[in-house]
């Protein structure tokens, strides 16, 4: 290389030469220009060759800029003048933007449309929409912000860092100039500025509220919804599936999905199982525990408020996948019926479409011990069904190869600006996930309703109740959210589908309460099988408005949720053994026409649809008395729903004097023997309907408000108002689904149609973080449909039938106090009180009305229920600590702690005669309080975070202490939980610049069993002068045992009636540890 001279490296536009180039090469041309300008050129020879092209250049008079630029178009080198030489070199790669974005919103919390953000260092800006967001695309680098609005002091946040290709999350609240001093600039930095939306949401919301946010949410190993709902303060959950809040159970809790509400997904309860919403499609989660009037539906514990992601702040496409493995699954026996070709993909195959339309009913009009002659159905019409029903060829359990499961997640976002200030937007988000799971749960005991209550002798242990349930699951998730944004309207569009196949098996062997263990005729166990395989569809699809005009908000929503679930050929089963010279086998038992019921085999089907048409409309008016800011808000929400259930039931039966040899068939070979060509020898499908085997009902919820939120003082703000509800169920068919049941009647009786419900939520901020809070609000709890059924179905992990009384409304008055500090960005700690009163709440008992030992479960309401407790919460970052530790910075410790108590005035339905000889029905109610059904009195999660730049690293553990898992007149009948501890972990770590992450779950680490008692018998005794007293209450009567409470006492063995004094754990279910590992790629 030869050094150039300065002064000619500094001209080259007017240094001309003369240059004749014909299909030369770079290296060749570059040099010939050295050769005529005598300017010396820094090359390097393995840059070039990576070219071809050919240069063709005929001038006489060119200067030498323009040569090179000839020389090097169309290919990715440049020139520039380094150290009196010209050197070529690569480009350097272009930067791509990144984004800063945010919401503005006042010190009530309430969007600033139209308020401006303005980059200082180059002046270029942007406005809020309608929602207050706002969005700025930035090339990498610190920059200074400053955000004004009108009548607001304007805030100006410094250090601001935008990297490449990402977005910088920055949420700001202006406060309002009240002194007119416009010129006044509030300065910051970015770090204490940007405090994350969820904890910003929840300190300037009107009302009580806990919540997790997606960054939370994914720092968690939770798989679905339900695993992170226990992850908020005062929450937990029954099977990671079912919600409890406050100690409140299920029925009190209301669900909202993109601000509509979600259908019951359990026949039989009214709930929703958060299990079918996957966590990868949630931005966040919070749950209100206190009301405003324009919450458009009552509950008692909270209302869980779901929001999708939707218009993306940046385009990507993102996919992901893992895997993972649960100690007590792989590598063990995995038991199940038959399956279908498409159970991978969560859809029949049709190999489980065994009730075909236009059955006939054979009770009374089929019996084979007699001629066709005398029957109104002939042999040949139940062979015809028989036919059309299909064989026997799922049935049976057999063995399969559990293997680990996956996930599957392609998501797509794509946001258009139609401005340059990017108010105006256009833009969605579309996801697409799949997950398989299977589970095998351990159930090392089992001594509830049907199974025996304790050993024959205290010490053979082999005398015991246990099996395992295996857990199929196939989860689709399809969503697309769009939208679009001006200043002043936002218009957004949410379209939920998720897809389940969900197919539990329960196998248990053990000695049932009728036939316990004993040396003659049941020396051996019986087995009992129940394979219930679900397929769910939830749809949900809703669009909604924002407009602002002058000093009028309106908003508006319209949304139709549905949900189809369908059990497709659930079967129940029994096997009993059969004792030879050659050892002991077992057999499935058979049903025959005299058998009342289903008998110990049958196949059923049950389809459940519910149709939910959601609307809302509200205006708000904004204005000013004097200095202080007043909004006025009204509107009204309608929800009309429409619930149809249909069931069919096949038992399979044989005649009285049958003899086809089914203890030397295998259950599969059965449908070879129903052609019924010898009537007397066939088996047959012994359809037995009494009633219609459908239920059908409607509700209609409306309802219309009146608000005031008024910002009295600086500092003080009342948020105050009323609405109005209506409420209406009709049955239109209510069929009962057991024989026993036929004549039973559902006490549903609504005192009246329209109830008033005020309420009123006070703040006061007297320094800028710190919130004081007080509310008192009424609400109304409304029944489910299905609540007033006559349908009623053994419930394997109950183990009892589980039927309904008739629920009717709950009025609830609920008084709420907080003390909320914000220390810093994504900083909280808080104490709350709060105290409810419930007039006629609706619990699960458990009854023995006809003393046969098994006992039910029943939904009935009680005269009344009162809860107290104490809830606090914590999340501090340690960079307080010692400052000299960089890292500590980005360290969380976050923990949450609820105490509660509650008591209740139960009542028990009594049957008698009028004085004028009619049946009547009236209450008695007990004098001694219990606590309420789902009450947990100690709550508590606790977790440390580390979110470093690349490493990620988290661990949090739950506990819940004692719960009443069904309730009952006295302790022999209340069934508890026992506390539980889980762990949880999570380590992660980002690779190619943020582009990939990897992620390792630890999930239930300490493998902790759900474990469940009730207090026998034994560990209580008759009170002293009472023996012989008849209908004396449990607590008159009774007294505990030395060493004994309502707490769980294993007790010992009596050393002379050998029997076991002390609690009965009536069951212990083990779940595993599971260990995951996910990869991500944002492109």
């Amino acid at each position: 290389m030869l050094l150039a001279d300065s002064a000619k490296g500094q001209n080259l536009d007017k240094l001309k030469i003369v240059l004749h180039l014909n299909k030369s090469g770079i290296k060749e041309s570059l040099l010939a220009v050295e050769k005529q300008s005598k300017i010396r050129f820094s090359l390097s020879d393995d840059l070039l060759t990576k070219y071809t092209k050919s240069v063709t250049i005929d001038a006489e008079d060119i200067s030498v800029r323009k040569a090179i630029d000839l020389i090097l178009n169309q290919t990715n080198l440049r020139h520039r003048i380094l150290n009196n030489f010209v050197l070529i070199e690569t480009k350097p790669v272009q930067a791509k933007p990144g984004h800063v974005s945010g919401k503005i919103v006042d010190d009530k919390g309430e969007t600033l449309p139209g308020a401006s953000v303005k980059v200082v260092e180059t002046g270029a800006g942007a406005q809020a929409g309608v929602d207050g967001g706002y969005i700025l695309n930035l090339q990498p680098g610190t920059y200074t912000l400053e955000f004004s609005y009108i009548s607001f002091q304007s805030h100006r946040i410094t250090g601001v860092m935008v990297t490449e290709a990402k977005n910088t999350p920055l949420n700001i609240s202006l406060k309002t100039d009240s002194k007119g001093l416009k010129e006044v600039v509030v300065v910051s930095s970015y770090r204490r500025a940007s405090v994350a939306s969820l904890y910003a949401q929840q300190k300037n919301a009107s009302n009580l509220s806990d919540g997790i946010s997606a960054e939370q949410i994914g720092a968690t190993p939770d798989k679905h919804v339900g695993e992170t709902l226990k992850r908020i303060t005062g929450v937990s959950t029954n099977d990671n599936r079912k919600v409890v809040i406050r100690g409140i159970a299920e029925r009190y809790n209301v669900s909202l999905l993109n601000g509509s509400a979600l259908p019951s997904t359990d026949v039989q309860e009214r709930d929703f199982e958060f299990n079918l919403i996957p966590t990868n499609l949630v931005e966040n989660i919070v749950v209100a525990k206190s009301i405003t009037a324009d919450m458009p539906y009552g509950f008692a514990g909270g209302l869980v408020m779901i929001t999708t992601k939707s218009v993306p702040e940046n385009n990507f496409v993102s996919i992901s996948a893992g895997s993972s493995y649960n100690s007590r699954t792989i590598g063990k026996d995995f038991l199940g019926y038959g399956r279908g070709k498409y159970d991978y993909l969560g859809f029949d195959d049709g190999g489980r479409d065994h009730f075909p339309d236009g059955m006939l009913n054979l009770v009374g009009k089929f019996d084979p011990t007699k001629d066709d002659s005398q029957n109104e159905i002939t042999a040949a019409q139940v062979a015809e069904q028989n036919k059309r029903i299909g064989g026997t060829e799922r049935l049976g359990a057999r063995r399969f190869k559990p293997v680990s499961s996956q996930n599957y997640q392609l998501s797509l976002g794509r946001t258009y600006s139609l401005d340059s200030t990017k108010v105006r937007r256009l833009g969605f988000i579309g996801s697409l996930s799949y997950r398989n799971t299977q589970t095998n749960d351990y159930v090392s005991s089992i001594r509830r309703g049907d199974w025996a209550r304790e050993p024959t002798r205290g010490d053979d242990l082999t005398d015991k109740n246990s099996g395992n349930i295996y857990g199929f699951n196939t989860t689709l998730g399809l969503m697309l959210n769009g939208g679009y944004k001006t200043e002043k309207h936002q218009i957004n569009s949410y379209n939920l589908y998720t897809r389940i196949f969900d197919n539990q098996f329960s196998r248990f062997t053990g000695w049932t309460f009728e036939n316990p263990k004993n040396d003659d005729n049941m020396k051996f166990p019986k087995i009992l099988e129940d394979e219930r395989p679900k397929f769910t569809d939830l749809l949900q699809n809703k669009v909604s408005g924002t407009h602002r005009v002058n000093s009028f908000t309106f908003e508006w929503g319209l949304a139709r949720t549905t949900i189809k679930s369908v059990e497709r050929d659930a079967i129940s089963a029994e096997q009993g053994f059969r004792e030879t010279a050659n050892g002991v086998f077992y057999i499935y038992s058979i049903g025959n026409i005299s058998d009342p019921g289903a008998g110990p085999l049958h196949r059923d089907e049950y389809l459940y649809k519910e149709d939910n048409l959601d609307a809302l409309f509200s205006a708000a008016y904004d204005f000013k008395l004097g200095k202080t800011r007043h909004t006025l808000k009204a509107g009204t929400n309608y929800l009309k729903k429409h619930a149809f259930y249909d069931w069919q039931i096949l038992p399979i039966a044989m005649g009285r004097n049958s003899t086809v040899p089914i203890e030397l068939l295998p259950i599969q070979e059965w449908g070879n023997y129903m052609s019924m060509e010898n009537t007397g020898n066939s088996l047959f499908y012994y359809k037995q309907d009494y009633t219609l085997n459908k239920f059908e009902a409607k509700s209609l919820n409306k309802g219309a408000f009146v608000m005031l939120d008024h910002k009295l003082l600086p500092g003080l703000r009342m948020v105050w108002g009323g609405r109005a509800e209506y409420f209406k169920l009709d049955t239109i068919v209510n069929s009962a689904s057991k024989l026993a049941d036929k004549n039973s009647q559902i006490f549903f009786a609504e005192k009246k149609d329209w109830y008033f419900l005020p309420s009123a939520n006070l703040t006061y901020s007297p320094i800028k973080d710190l919130n004081l809070r007080a509310s008192y609000a009424k609400a109304a709890v409304r029944p489910g449909m299905m609540e007033n059924s006559r349908f009623s179905r053994f419930n394997p992990n109950y183990g009892s039938v589980v039927r309904s009384n008739g629920v009717s409304s709950t009025l609830i008055d609920n008084y709420d106090a907080k003390i909320e500090l914000f220390p810093g960005a994504g900083e909280i700690l808080s104490a709350a009180y709060f105290y409810k009163y419930f007039d006629k709440p609706a619990e699960y008992y458990r009854l023995d009305n006809e003393n046969n030992g098994r006992g039910y479960i029943t939904i009935s309401n009680s005269d009344w229920a009162k809860v107290r407790g104490w809830e606090f919460e914590l999340r501090k970052n340690l960079n307080f600590l010692y400052d000299g530790a960089s890292f500590l910075k980005d360290v969380y410790v976050s923990g949450n702690l609820t105490l509660q108590k509650s008591k209740v005035r139960a009542r028990e339905i009594q049957y008698g005669k009028s004085s004028d000889g009619l049946d009547s029905m009236y209450y008695k109610y007990l004098k001694y309080p219990r606590a309420l059904y789902g009450q947990v009195p100690l709550l508590y999660n606790a977790g440390i975070q580390y979110a470093g730049k690349k490493l990620g690293l988290n661990a949090s553990l739950n506990h819940a202490g004692y719960k009443t898992f069904i309730t009952g007149i006295s302790p022999n009948y209340v069934e508890y939980e026992r506390p539980r501890t889980q762990m949880d972990a999570q380590v992660s770590y980002i690779f190619f610049k943020g582009k990939m992450q990897t992620k390792l779950n630890m999930s239930n680490l300490l493998d902790a069993p759900f474990r469940y008692f009730i207090n026998d018998p034994t560990t209580f005794e008759i009170k002293p002068g009472n023996e012989g007293e008849l209908n004396l209450e449990w607590n008159e009567a009774y007294a505990y045992k030395f060493g004994f409470s309502e707490k769980f006492e294993e007790g010992y063995t009596d050393q002379v009636t050998n029997r076991l004094v002390g609690d009965r754990q009536t069951a212990t279910r083990y779940t595993g540890r599971t260990f995951s590992l996910s990869l991500s790629y944002n492109f």
